[in-house]
C-alpha cells in the first residue's frame, strides 16, 4: 500500500523495516532499567515468599531438569505417586530459567542462585516485551508513541505484575511473545523478517500455552485478510505473509520435535501442543504460503484461496483432534468442577468473578472497558493508510477481551495488547491542547489510574475489600516448609491442594494434591479427605500410603471446609485436638503450616 511522505509522518508509519527502528529504544531501555532496578531492590529480600503455586511448580520442574530428569519426560513424579502426573507445561520456558540457574550455581550458593534467578528472569523478559510494545505503538502513531506505550505497560498493574520478581511461570513470556507477534503482524507489508519473527512468535505462543490460541488465530486471520484485500501489485506484502505462514508451520513442527516425546505426538491432548495443533499450524501456515504463491490475480481469487485454506484447517482439526472443539475442562468430573475449579478465581468467568470478588473485578473491569472504548474509537478514527495496523491491534485486543470474559486470567494479555492503542488516544488529545493536556491524558488513561478509580468506586459502593489470596500455599512462610523438611525429609503427604507446589519446592516430600487439572486422581483424593469426615480422611490416607498430613491454617483448601462442616476432618485439624491416628509435628510457635505423622497402628 503506497503512502506519501506526509501521510507517513502524520500516522507515524515510516518506511524503515527494522523491527525496533525509531521506536525510541534508548528511552524504552531507560524506563525498563529504572523499573527493573527499583523492583529488584525492593523484592529481593522476600522474593521466595512471593512465589505463587504455578511459580513454585515451575521452580520444581527446572530443578528436576537440572537434577537429571529427561528433557522429554514431563511427568512430575512426586505429584500423586507412584504414577505421577504428566504436566501440560512446555520445556520452552524451563530451558532459559534452567540455564540461568545453572550458571549462577557455579558462582554462588544454591539458595542465592535460586533467589537471583527468580528475581532476574521475569525482569529480563520485560525488556523485549516493552521493546515490542514500543515498536507496535510507533507503527500506529509515530516515534513519540513508542515511549508512551512502554510507560503505559510499566504503569499497568495487570501487565507489570506478570514480570515482577518470582513470576517465573509462563504468563510473562506469553505477553512478550504476543506483543512481538502484534508488532511483526503490523509490518508484514514492509518486511519479510517481520513475517519470519511473527510466525515464530506465534509458534512459541502455541507451544507455551493454549490460552493464547485465540490471539494467534486473530492475528493470523487479520494478516491473511490484509493480504487478500491488498492491491495486486503489493508483492512485498505477499512475501511477508508467506514468510509468516511458513515460519509458523515450521516453528510449530520444530518445537514439537524438540519438546514432545514420540508417544505424545498422537495423544489426543488439547491443553498442550498436540497433533491437532500441529495439524492446524501446518495446514494453515503452509496453506497461507501456498495461497500467496498460487492464487490468481484479483481479490476474489485471493479470498477464494483463503476459503480453501480455512476448509483444510477445519477438516484437519476434525480428523486429528475433534475433542478439541469441546471445553478444555469438559472431561473433569463434576466433583472437581464444583469443588475445585469453580472456586479458582482466575479460572472464573467475569460474571462469576463479579459475584465472588466484586472489588477486584471492578478494578479489572474499568480499565478493560476503557481499553475496549479506545479500541473502538481507534478503528473508527484510523486514517485509510493506517487502517490495517489498527485493525490487527484491535482484533488481538478483542480476542484477549473474549478470553478474559471466559476466564479472568486473560486480563493481563488484554491490558498488554489493548495498551498498544492507548498512545493513539493520548496523542490525539495532546494535539488539540499541547503538552499539558498530553500529560493529563497520559495520567488519565494510565491503567493504574483506571484501576485506582475502580477501587474507589468499589469503596464508595461499600463492596468488600479484595481478599488476599496469598502466594505460596495460602501465605504460609517458606521457613515453615523448611522446618517441615528438617523433620520430615521424605514420604508422601496428604495435603490441601494449594500447598502442593510449595511442598514440592521446599521439601523432599511427595504430595497427593496440587492445583492442576490433569491430576484428577489426586485432586479427588484431597477433596474427599478435607471436605469429608475423619473416617473418610483416614481411609484416603491409608489407601494412598500417606506418611503425613499437611495443611496451611490460612489456606482456602481447609478453612471453608472447617466452617461448612464443624464436625469434619478439616475442623478437627484446625481447632484440635487432632484425631488419634495423627501425631503433631512441631514446626515452631509462629508456624501457620500444620503437619502430622500418620500413625498406622491407631
Amino acid at each position: 500500500m503506497a503512502m506519501t511522505e506526509a501521510s507517513a509522518r502524520a500516522t507515524g508509519v515510516g518506511a524503515r523495516p527494522a523491527l525496533f527502528a525509531d521506536a525510541g529504544w534508548p528511552l524504552v531501555v531507560f524506563i525498563w532499567a529504572v523499573y527493573a532496578a527499583a523492583t529488584a531492590f525492593s523484592a529481593f529480600p522476600t522474593v521466595v515468599e512471593q512465589l505463587s503455586t504455578d511459580d513454585a511448580m515451575r521452580l520444581v520442574e527446572v530443578r528436576d531438569l537440572l537434577a537429571g530428569q529427561g528433557w522429554l519426560d514431563l511427568v512430575q513424579h512426586r505429584l500423586n505417586p507412584p504414577d505421577g502426573v504428566t504436566m501440560h507445561w512446555s520445556r520452552v520456558i524451563d530451558l532459559p530459567i534452567a540455564a540461568l540457574l545453572a550458571g549462577l550455581r557455579l558462582v554462588v550458593s544454591e539458595d542465592l542462585a535460586t533467589r537471583l534467578t527468580i528475581t532476574i528472569w521475569p525482569l529480563i523478559l520485560f525488556l523485549p516485551a516493552l521493546l515490542a510494545a514500543a515498536s507496535a505503538c510507533r507503527t500506529l502513531a509515530g516515534p513519540a508513541a513508542g515511549a508512551i506505550g512502554a510507560f503505559m505497560m510499566v504503569m499497568s498493574p495487570g501487565v507489570a505484575s506478570r514480570f515482577q520478581p518470582a513470576s517465573i511461570d509462563h504468563h510473562g513470556a506469553q505477553i512478550a511473545l504476543a506483543l512481538l507477534l502484534l508488532a511483526c503482524a503490523m509490518r508484514l507489508d514492509r518486511s519479510v523478517r517481520a513475517g519470519v519473527a511473527g510466525g515464530l512468535a506465534a509458534a512459541l505462543m502455541m507451544a507455551i500455552g493454549m490460552e493464547t490460541a485465540p490471539h494467534v488465530a486473530a492475528a493470523a486471520a487479520l494478516v491473511a485478510l490484509r493480504w487478500a484485500a491488498s492491491d495486486d501489485a503489493d508483492e512485498r506484502a505477499g512475501r511477508g505473509v508467506a514468510a509468516f505462514g511458513l515460519s509458523f508451520a515450521a516453528g510449530t513442527f520444530g518445537v514439537a520435535v524438540l519438546t514432545l516425546s514420540p508417544e505424545s505426538w498422537l495423544a489426543p491432548v488439547c491443553d498442550a501442543l498436540g497433533v491437532g495443533h500441529i495439524a492446524v499450524a501446518t495446514l494453515g501456515g503452509l496453506g497461507l504460503a501456498a495461497a500467496v504463491r498460487y492464487a490468481g490475480p484479483g481479490r476474489i481469487a485471493r479470498f477464494a484461496a483463503l476459503g480453501q485454506v480455512g476448509v483444510a484447517v477445519a477438516v484437519g482439526l476434525l480428523i486429528a483432534s475433534p475433542n478439541c472443539l469441546n471445553s478444555p475442562y469438559g472431561a473433569l468430573p463434576e466433583q472437581l468442577k464444583t469443588g475445585w475449579l469453580d472456586k479458582v478465581q482466575e479460572a472464573q468467568n467475569i460474571a462469576a468473578s463479579s459475584i465472588a470478588e466484586p472489588t477486584a473485578t471492578l478494578a479489572i473491569g474499568l480499565p478493560l472497558f476503557a481499553l475496549v472504548a479506545v479500541a473502538i474509537w481507534a478503528v473508527i478514527a484510523a486514517p485509510r493508510e493506517n487502517r490495517w495496523p489498527v485493525a490487527i491491534a484491535a482484533a488481538m485486543c478483542a480476542a484477549s477481551v473474549a478470553v478474559t470474559c471466559w476466564q479472568i486470567r486473560g486480563a493481563s494479555l488484554a491490558f498488554a495488547l489493548g495498551g498498544v492503542l492507548l498512545p493513539l488516544a493520548v496523542l490525539a488529545i495532546g494535539r488539540t491542547g499541547g503538552r499539558l493536556r498530553t500529560v493529563l491524558a497520559l495520567v488519565a488513561f494510565s491503567p493504574a489510574t483506571l484501576a485506582l478509580a475502580g477501587l474507589g468506586v468499589a469503596d464508595i459502593a461499600g463492596l468488600p475489600a479484595i481478599r488476599d489470596g496469598g502466594a505460596m500455599g495460602g501465605m504460609c512462610r517458606s521457613a515453615d516448609y523448611r522446618a517441615l523438611a528438617a523433620k520430615a525429609p521424605q514420604g508422601l503427604a496428604l495435603n490441601t491442594i494449594d500447598v502442593g507446589p510449595a511442598l514440592l519446592a521446599h521439601t523432599g516430600l511427595s504430595v497427593v494434591g496440587a492445583p492442576y487439572h490433569r491430576n484428577v486422581d489426586g485432586l479427588t483424593a484431597a477433596l474427599d479427605a478435607f471436605g469429608g469426615s475423619e473416617e473418610t480422611a483416614r481411609s484416603v490416607a491409608l489407601s494412598r500410603g500417606a506418611a503425613f498430613v499437611v495443611v496451611c491454617a490460612t489456606d482456602g483448601g481447609v478453612t471453608p471446609y472447617a466452617e461448612e462442616n464443624p464436625g469434619g476432618f478439616s475442623a478437627k485439624l484446625l481447632s484440635g485436638p487432632a484425631p488419634a491416628w495423627l501425631e503433631p509435628i512441631d514446626l515452631g510457635p509462629d508456624a501457620k503450616l500444620k503437619a502430622w505423622r500418620v500413625l498406622r497402628g491407631r
